[in-house]
């Protein structure tokens, strides 16, 4: 992982910071059977997160947050699928 690199495998988290302006979804990692999110700025990603988990983060649209976690489910299946089948 690159120091320039925030990583997460949270399912609250990660479908949060998808929709998050100026946060870059760069892409996932399997290590073993675990999928990590990438995004960049890791500074940002840093701060949203602290203040997701205290519960000072900007608002976000319903249904924009649905639609991530629905994305992040997704890609879980995905990337599982990938790893039982041997193909990566």
């Amino acid at each position: 992982m690159t120091s320039e690199i925030f990583e997460s495998k949270d399912k609250q988290l990660v479908p949060y910071l998808l929709i998050q302006p100026g946060i870059n979804f760069l892409g996932t990692r399997a290590n073993n059977f675990t999928v990590f999110f990438q995004f960049s700025p890791k500074e940002n990603c840093i701060e949203l997160s602290n203040r997701f988990i205290s519960r000072t983060a900007p608002l976000v649209q319903a249904k924009e947050l649905l639609d991530a976690v629905e994305t992040f489910r997704d890609r879980i299946f995905e990337m599982k699928e990938k790893m039982n089948y041997g193909g990566h």
